[in-house]
């Protein structure tokens, strides 16, 4: 399988997309300020007409973290328009929608990896983190 220059190996629901040179891309300084000393580093997620753009991070226990603004790298750090979720690599997901951009961040330190206790892969989008905990963990 051809692969782009930049892009990682892939998994079934691994790591998507091609980081991105972060000098490169015009963010607001808030958002970066945030995201970047917590590891996260912006990717191009694909995504299908107009794309998607997304902050990726390892998650450690074969997942990573993405946090993202409707779709794009920047937005109003405080409105409730932002994505946390954490993927596994092997596949599943875990998203939480309708955060704000520290709500994001808080979110992704407490999701579960998307497996649940039977073994198999969780795969949802939540309004709430609580809801999420409570139907994964």
């Amino acid at each position: 399988m051809e692969q782009a220059i930049g892009q990682e190996p892939q998994a079934a629901g691994g790591p998507v997309g091609t980081e991105i040179d972060p000098k490169a891309i015009v963010v607001s300084r808030a958002v970066r300020d945030l995201l970047q000393p917590h590891g996260f580093r912006p990717r191009d997620i694909g995504g299908g007409v107009g794309g998607g753009m997304a902050w990726n991070r390892r998650g450690g226990d074969d997942t990573h973290e993405m946090i993202t603004c409707n779709g794009r790298l920047s937005g109003d750090p405080d409105r409730a328009e932002w994505t946390a979720g954490r993927y596994g690599n092997r596949g599943g997901f875990v998203e939480v929608t309708g955060l704000t951009l520290r709500g994001a961040l808080d979110a992704v330190a407490v999701l579960p990896r998307p497996v649940r206790v039977d073994g198999s892969l969780a795969e949802g989008i939540y309004p709430s983190l609580e809801d999420a905990l409570d139907d994964i963990a």
